[in-house]
């Protein structure tokens, strides 16, 4: 079997497991758990339990911490105290906007984990904390009946507060662990990571330090520069010649999706029969497919398979190929060979599991019924939708331009309808706004702007979320220079620089991975900040 067709059967495989409709984030989401899982499992050994007793608990807390709305809810939570001695602190790893918490307990429980050796050295208490609205800590059930009058108590704010009621609470055992004679500490990559930042730089009284990995903290609703990151990456990767081929095709697709009857017929070559119902920009959307699993793996199996189609061993296009007339050229030529690209309509249909597309080839055993322009039904992509739509904006439409590795029709239009669609409900609710909220997020943490003592930054080079942190160099980015050297506890960096660590040659939160060698240096350097911050606990 070709590793291509071992891919492929392993891509079916796991859509046969799968019942919901997925989004971007959903997918990318489950990709880093099965990196987590391979990486940093929960178990030494097949058939080897963890050392130290791991402990489920549940935390009551308040639905609505306004107090305009009654009611608590259950939030999970995991300890592991075999190395806590009195004094030592309380190390929380957060897992933000995950379906499942415990999918992270191999942190508590594995010797190659740079968190469990923080727990062992620093004779620390380890925490594993689950957010509301996801995994089982949800204060109502989150599915596609869920009123927006529900889902509006999914808040940044209160999502912040659960946490800093829950330490400020917090009893375990015999100890004395309150944040007021106990340093807390939080680490976490990604949107846990913001969350990290935001509990120091809001409640420094409640978390002493924070560990902020591939943290986009400022919100902005156009996140375009998503996919330029990935461009940048492919070029750096020796992709080059896939980037230009993958931008001449969008342009011919383009050009065809401008004109009704071209447009169905390009769909009907890509999907099968029935796709020519398929929005505009639903089926741009399934054009970022390949590129989906780049902040978890960078160029993986997948995305070379598909380079590799595309370019079928081109080195160079001649002038003969460069023009487009009447359709032909290049960018026909290329468009053909995506379409053709036996792993698109696998990527469709995994994705999409509520209806079937057959792909470029005709199956006559089954009766196609493409379906692209659905809501997202899973938990996760729901409750994630709602955080997003409602006030970080992210919206990763294509990235328009000479990099482009995506339609125009993924624009920003297309990704407000989005959230329209997912939430019916929620304009005439009154709970869901026009736009996200962006500026009062901004307002409220501070964004970018933030500059908290006791904070490490760190973020990979290619990471599509670095462009939204303060480790960003985008020309309209505060453009910080990251330092090694910590701050003195309880100060914060010089002007114009940031206690920071970028990681050269990597995606999204791979400074948190045991298997990443190049990630021991970040690792160490908030091990040794956290050593000296520690001493100043309390004077």
């Amino acid at each position: 079997m070709t590793p291509l067709l071992k891919l492929l059967v392993a891509v079916v495989c796991v859509a046969s497991t799968v019942t919901a409709r997925q989004s971007m984030r959903e997918i990318q989401i489950h990709k880093q758990l099965e990196v987590l899982d391979r990486t940093e499992g929960s178990n030494t050994a097949p058939g080897v339990g963890p050392k130290y007793k791991v402990y489920w608990q549940e935390a009551s807390l308040p639905i609505d911490h306004s107090g305009e709305y009654p009611g608590n809810f259950s939030n999970r939570y995991w300890v592991m105290d075999g190395f806590y001695e009195p004094g030592g602190p309380v190390i929380s790893f957060d897992t933000g906007e995950s379906d499942g918490g415990h999918r992270y307990i191999g942190y508590l429980t594995v010797n190659e984990t740079f968190f469990y050796q923080y727990l062992k050295e620093f004779k620390g208490m380890g925490i594993i904390w689950e957010h509301r609205y996801y995994g089982q800590s949800k204060p109502f059930p989150v599915n596609l009946d869920t009123p927006s009058e529900q889902m509006r108590f999914l808040t940044t704010e209160n999502a912040l507060k659960d946490f800093v009621v829950f330490a400020n609470d917090f009893k375990w055992k015999n100890f004395t662990v309150s944040p007021k004679v106990t340093p807390w500490v939080v680490i976490g990559g990604s949107y846990p990571g913001m969350r990290a930042a935001f509990l120091r730089h809001l409640y420094p009284e409640t978390v002493y330090a924070a560990w902020a990995s591939s943290a986009p903290v400022q919100a902005q609703v156009d996140m375009s520069i998503y996919w330029e990151q990935v461009y940048r990456g492919m070029v750096r990767y020796n992709l080059g010649n896939c980037t230009r081929n993958v931008k001449l095709a969008v342009d011919y697709i383009d050009r065809q999706l401008s004109k009704s009857r071209t447009a169905a017929k390009l769909k009907q070559q890509y999907l099968g029969r029935t796709a020519e119902k398929v929005t505009n920009g639903g089926f741009a959307d399934t054009l970022h497919y390949p590129f989906y699993w780049w902040q978890a793996e960078g160029v993986g199996e997948y995305l070379r398979s598909f380079c590799d189609h595309l370019t079928n061993g081109d080195s160079e296009v001649g002038p003969e190929w460069a023009k487009e007339e009447d359709g032909e050229g290049a960018g026909k030529l290329y468009s053909d060979r995506w379409a053709s690209w036996p792993g698109y309509v696998k990527l469709v249909n995994t994705y999409n599991p509520l209806g079937h597309c057959e792909g470029s080839t005709r199956d006559e055993t089954a009766q196609p019924n493409c379906l692209l322009d659905g809501r997202y039904s899973g938990d996760l992509g729901i409750s994630w939708s709602w955080q997003y739509c409602s006030e970080w904006g992210y919206f990763q439409s294509t990235n328009i331009g000479p990099h482009a590795l995506g339609s125009r029709y993924n624009n920003q239009r297309h990704q407000q309808e989005i959230c329209y669609r997912q939430f019916p409900d929620g304009l005439s609710s009154g709970y869901l706004p026009r736009r996200p909220r962006v500026d009062k997020m901004n307002a409220l943490t501070d964004g970018w702007n933030m500059r908290p003592s006791n904070v490490f930054w760190t973020g990979g080079e290619f990471d599509p979320w670095l462009s939204l942190s303060p480790l960003s160099q985008e020309k309209w980015s505060p453009m910080l220079a990251a330092t090694p050297e910590a701050p003195r506890c309880g100060h914060t960096p010089p002007e114009g620089q940031m206690f920071g660590h970028l990681l050269e040659n990597s995606e999204h939160c791979y400074e948190l991975r045991s298997s990443v060698e190049s990630a021991t240096r970040p690792q160490e350097m908030f091990r040794d900040a956290l050593k000296g911050w520690l001493k100043c606990f309390g004077k």
